[in-house]
């Protein structure tokens, strides 16, 4: 049993060593040579919990070499999880969300793509490739997976509310505009959004024909 134990171990470190990118690397591919490796002698449990800790470290860290050193130590682990059980999705949307951030747009939505495709309705998936098109400004994007994510279980996320809010304004449906920054006031009262949602009843562009000249 001891042994068994230990053979794990080597195992996993192996693992993490074999699946760090190498130095000078331009592409967001890491060249991974474990395939013939038994990836179901892993805890995935255990791995995920580093996996997930290292990425808080990420986002919680203020030194840039440190923050680098935590996501790609994230990323690999991430990596190992989908070997272990790739029809879990949670390890395709943090790989994705990686990617994003680390600006590899084209691996950001392969990894995205694979987690929907897992699951269309899955609401933590829907929701950061939601924030993939919004940061790059495709709004109707955006909104499609927002929506998805609203639907299936994030309505009471602040910042999602936040964000259809935004996105309806910038497309000049100032109806649900009103309505998703009224909700977002609800779940976090701030004077700015206040003043927002008076500033829109004031506008009243919902009896303008300038709002239904852009509706059309």
């Amino acid at each position: 049993m001891k042994i068994c134990k230990n053979f794990t171990v080597l195992l996993y470190a192996f693992l993490i060593l074999s699946l760090l990118p190498a130095e000078g690397t331009q592409s967001g591919h890491i060249e991974y040579n474990s395939e013939t490796l038994d990836y179901s002698k892993l805890n995935f449990k255990e791995i995920k919990k580093d996996a997930d800790m290292y990425f808080v470290l990420f986002e919680e860290s203020r030194n840039n070499r440190r923050k680098k050193k935590y996501l790609e130590i994230a990323q690999n682990k991430y990596y190992i999880l989908t070997k272990i059980d790739p029809t879990e999705i949670t390890p395709y949307v943090q790989l994705g969300r990686i990617y994003d951030t680390t600006n590899k747009p084209k691996l950001a939505k392969e990894y995205f793509f694979k987690a929907t495709n897992l699951n269309a309705d899955d609401p933590f998936a829907n929701f950061y490739f939601g924030e993939f098109y919004f940061y790059r400004r495709d709004y109707q994007k955006a909104l499609n997976y927002y929506n998805r994510a609203y639907n299936n279980g994030l309505n009471n996320r602040y910042d999602l509310n936040l964000k259809l809010a935004t996105i309806y304004e910038k497309l000049a449906d100032l109806i649900n505009a009103k309505k998703f920054y009224e909700i977002s006031y609800t779940i976090k009262p701030d004077a700015s959004l206040q003043q927002k949602i008076q500033q829109l009843y004031k506008l009243n562009y919902d009896k303008s024909e300038y709002y239904h000249f852009i509706r059309e």
